[in-house]
Formats: C-alpha cells, sequence, structure tokens
C-alpha cells in the first residue's frame, strides 16, 4: 500500500524542490522556513533531508524526508494548521493532548497552540498540509454562513480505513493536478483556489466537531453566504428592475449555484422569493395608511401589468389589493 499511497502527489510535489541538504543548520532553517519553528535531533549519523513542496497563496503542500531516524520539537503553531499524512515510515506524535502513532496511509490534524514532540523513523516520508488559519477561518464563514466565534476543534485522526480518507487522498491528488496540468486542462491560480477550498472544506465537514456534529435541523438553519447575500441585495433594490443575473452576481456565484441554493434553504427560487418580499411591502402599505392607490403602490414597487399583479396579491393573501385598501379605508382590520 505504501508504494502506491498518493503516488501521484508524490511525484507531482517532488518536481518542485526546495531543499537538498545534510547540513543539520540547513536542514532545520529550510524547514522551519517552509513549515515551523523546531528543534531538530538526528537519532543517527545518517541525514540525508529533501524537502518539496508547492507553496501557494494559500495552503501549502509538502513531502518531506530525513533520511535517517530523527526527533523534532516543534513550536505552537498559532496561526495554521497542519495535517500529516505518512506515506513511507512511521513517526509518533507527543503532546499533553495526547500521543499518535502514523503509519502508511494514517493521517492526523495536528494540535495547534501546542509543542509537539515528533519521532521520525528511518526511510520515513511524510506528506505535510499547511493551512494557514485565516484561509481555514473563510471556507469555514463560506460554508456556514456566519464567522468563527470559537476555535475550531478537530477530530485528529483520519485511519487509512475511515470514510473520509478516500475523499482526503481524492482532494490532495486533486489539488496536485492543478499544480501540474494536463496539455489543454484548466488549471492556474483560480483552479488552485477551487482545489484548496474543496480540500478545506472536506477536513471541516468530516473532522470540524462543531459541523460534523451538528444537528440536521441547526445546519438547516444557517444560511449559506451566497443566500445571505442575495437576500440582502434584494431587500435593497425591491422598486428596481433586477434580473436573476443581477442577483447571482452580488451574491458572488453562478445562477445555477444560487437557485439550487435558495431553493435548499427556502423552497423557491430566488425570483419568486423577490416577488413575494415586494407583495410583503405592498400589502404593508395599503394596510398602513401610506397609499392611497393601488395602481400607485403597484407601479412603484415593480409591477406595471395590474392583471397580473392583483392575481399575484391573491393567490398570497386570499384576497384582492382593492379590499385590503377598502378595509383600511373603513378602519377594519
Amino acid at each position: 500500500m505504501a508504494g502506491g499511497y498518493l503516488a501521484h502527489s508524490e511525484n507531482v510535489l517532488k518536481n518542485h524542490v526546495l531543499l537538498s541538504s545534510s547540513d543539520l543548520d540547513e536542514v532545520r532553517s529550510g524547514v522551519a522556513g517552509v513549515l515551523n519553528e523546531h528543534r531538530l535531533t538526528p537519532r543517527a549519523r545518517h541525514l540525508d533531508a529533501r524537502l518539496y513542496g508547492a507553496v501557494t497563496a494559500g495552503l501549502q503542500m509538502c513531502l518531506l524526508e530525513y533520511g535517517g531516524a530523527v526527533a523534532v520539537e516543534t513550536a505552537p503553531s498559532r496561526d495554521f494548521v497542519l495535517v500529516q499524512s505518512a506515506l513511507r515510515g512511521e513517526v509518533s506524535v507527543r503532546c499533553r493532548e495526547g500521543q499518535w502513532s502514523l503509519r502508511p496511509g494514517d493521517t492526523l490534524i495536528m494540535p495547534s497552540n501546542v509543542s509537539l514532540e515528533l519521532e521520525w523513523g528511518t526511510s520515513t516520508t511524510q506528506l505535510l498540509i499547511k493551512i494557514p488559519k485565516a484561509l481555514l477561518y473563510e471556507v469555514y464563514e463560506h460554508l456556514t454562513g456566519k464567522p468563527v466565534d470559537d476555535p475550531i476543534d478537530f477530530a485528529r485522526e483520519i485511519p487509512l480505513d475511515a470514510a473520509p480518507a478516500q475523499g482526503l487522498r481524492t482532494l490532495i491528488e486533486y489539488f496536485c493536478s492543478h499544480l501540474a496540468p494536463a496539455p489543454g486542462a484548466p488549471g492556474g491560480p483560480m483552479g488552485l483556489r477551487i482545489a484548496q477550498q474543496a480540500l478545506i472544506g472536506h477536513l471541516l465537514n468530516t473532522q470540524a466537531q462543531g459541523l460534523r456534529d451538528r444537528p440536521a435541523t441547526e445546519a438547516r438553519r444557517v444560511l449559506p453566504r451566497c443566500v445571505r447575500r442575495a437576500q440582502e441585495f434584494m431587500e435593497s433594490c425591491m422598486q428596481e428592475t433586477v434580473s436573476l443575473q443581477d442577483i447571482a452576481g452580488h451574491a458572488g456565484v453562478s445562477v445555477r449555484t444560487l437557485s439550487r441554493a435558495y431553493q435548499d434553504q427556502h423552497g423557491v427560487s430566488p425570483m419568486a422569493a423577490l416577488r413575494a418580499m415586494r407583495l410583503d411591502r405592498i400589502r404593508d402599505e395599503l394596510k398602513g395608511g401610506t397609499a392611497d392607490s393601488v395602481s400607485e403602490v403597484a407601479y412603484r414597487w415593480g409591477y406595471p401589468h395590474l392583471g397580473r399583479f392583483a392575481a399575484a396579491y391573491r393567490e398570497r393573501f386570499g384576497e384582492s389589493p382593492n379590499e385590503t385598501l377598502r378595509r383600511r379605508v373603513r378602519g377594519q382590520p
């Protein structure tokens, strides 16, 4: 299994050499510059370190090999999360939160804000994903529609045979495919951003305690950011002529994505929701004494066809707009 685990990703990353050295100080400094400050202690005479990887504007994905056995003591990682997956060999991890042993195919979301003690075996290769917390929180907000109020607690281990492991492997390969796209295949910065968001979203969805354990009824109450932005836009321009494309553009998503998200959350399309919002405002004016005629208020709220407006009004409220206005004139509720 070790030979084939993430083989494509390993081949791609090895085209990006960041460090190759047997000098202890150079190795420690080079790895610290990419990953984290640490103390490095060889357990044997042989040190033949290799660091490969892609340092993008978002997450960083690296391969690290020390050749010989080493001990590593890291500083707390206050502004990023580190995910470590074993390709070959074995690594043990210990801190005040617990201890773990990584064998080929196992993945660990490393504890943050604490020092870690790691023991690397001989001929060990590890794949590491460094995720800035700012990016992690951005994806979290995109998924939930709300800001991060408390630290995100992760279920640490992703064993090789666990259900989330296959999805993680697929998304790592997907990310690396954008580092070295096939001729004619889409790629570039946009592809990398999409790939990294998918990977981070998978970790949040499967390993973050607050998301993974949230009851389905509560999850349904949380509006995706695009739906919230669409609603805010529609509320601000109900008296203007706007199209579905206008709403989707303001929400920052495609028409198809917005329509699906709105249907999932509210059971109607965005344009149907906009019409309902306008009808509610018209009814408030007819009942509240700020409208003198049905036609005047209908035109003002974007209904030039009075017949269609009257039919839509009756369907929503069970009476005609003229009946609502007459009841107000008579002083009836």
